[in-house]
């Protein structure tokens, strides 16, 4: 007996094969152009592939099936959302109208209007589509959904965490828990704990299927922790060489013995702080990250000139160069410290 196409079609679409699935759906249309569910599905393959124009022309054709309307009203919502999140909220009100009990429409209109930063109404039908959840997959997409849209409201920042938390006991591998985890623990304060679960979820995912939120976090976090350390190395390492080392020694011989340890203080800091990067995954993940961010590299650049401006004063005691790299790593520090805020908590 022939494979019933349009259940191959959800089945590509399940392996994340949309052209497979178009290829499918693109024969049932062809004999049967106003197939309802093959319409619909084809809406979705062509919203997978980015060809919207396409899918929205599908979806409207499928919204005229009355038994389809529901789920076609929620496509064209995910189809015009960036485009027109005005037009995107109409057509996720509609499909919430047509059948208030689905979680998932919940979630949908949650996310679009949280993008067009309505947080109070937002978080109501985050909250309804906790309420509505029939399984675990429903409860962990409206959960990241309560908790994006309480992570960017201060008062709710530790709420953002409770539910991040709870979608890891349900889900503890799913990148996009990890992700919205971090992100909680970001704003909450818990940098460390942010740090270790960018490193898990990036080690434990191929650099495809990764948020590139982790990554940011991960290489924004650990370069903060680098270029911190090593500023407070800069601003004592000329207190101990004037004030300690350059009484009993003389000022060249002191320089000498100051820098000799300012270089010791940050290649420590270096390996102790970089040590994530052994994992090659995480190296990978955040080498990606950071070729997008200049404040990064310069930052790591920075540290690097720092610990070869002591070499040279510990080779030469030349001790004037001591005073001048306090100056140099609190600048990039700021300059790193301001990018760090500017970092958006994901969607």
């Amino acid at each position: 007996m022939a494979p019933d196409p349009i259940a191959e079609a959800r089945r590509y679409l399940l392996l994340d094969e949309p052209e497979r699935a178009q290829g499918v759906l693109e024969r049932v249309l062809a004999e049967q152009p106003d197939h309802g569910p093959a319409l619909a599905l084809m809406a979705y393959a062509r919203l997978q592939t980015g060809a919207l124009d396409l899918a929205e022309r599908d979806a409207r054709l499928a919204f005229a099936h009355a038994e389809l309307r529901p789920d076609a009203a929620a496509l064209l919502a995910r189809i015009t959302m960036t485009r027109d999140p005005v037009q995107a909220t109409g057509w996720a009100s509609e499909a919430v109208r047509l059948d208030p009990g689905r979680c998932e429409f919940r979630v949908v209109l949650a996310r679009i209007l949280r993008e067009r930063r309505l947080y109070e109404p937002a978080r109501i039908e985050a909250e309804a589509a906790l309420a509505n959840a029939a399984s675990d997959d429903e409860r962990i997409d409206a959960l990241i959904t309560a908790s994006s849209i309480a992570v960017v409201q201060a008062p709710r920042r530790a709420e953002a965490l409770r539910l991040a938390e709870e979608a890891v006991r349900i889900s503890p591998t799913d990148p996009r828990v990890g992700q919205m985890l971090a992100a909680a623990q970001v704003v909450n304060g818990q940098r460390a704990a942010a740090i270790r679960t960018a490193r898990r979820v990036l080690s434990e995912n191929p650099l495809a299927l990764a948020p590139p939120y982790l990554a940011q976090v991960a290489t924004a976090l650990i370069v903060r922790q680098l270029i911190g350390l090593v500023t407070i190395v800069t601003a004592m390492v000329p207190f101990f060489t004037f004030a300690i080392f350059a009484q009993p020694f003389g000022a060249p011989a002191g320089s000498r013995v100051g820098a000799a340890l300012g270089l010791v203080c940050t290649v420590v800091i270096g390996v102790g702080t970089l040590s994530p990067l052994r994992d090659r995954a995480v190296a990978r993940a955040m080498w990606l990250f950071a070729r997008q961010r200049a404040i990064e590299v310069v930052a790591v650049v920075t540290v690097a000139v720092i610990a070869v401006g002591y070499l040279v004063v510990a080779a030469t005691g030349f001790f004037p160069l001591i005073a001048v790299l306090p100056f140099l790593s609190v600048a990039v520090w700021t300059v790193h410290e301001v990018k760090l805020t500017q970092l958006r908590p994901p969607a």
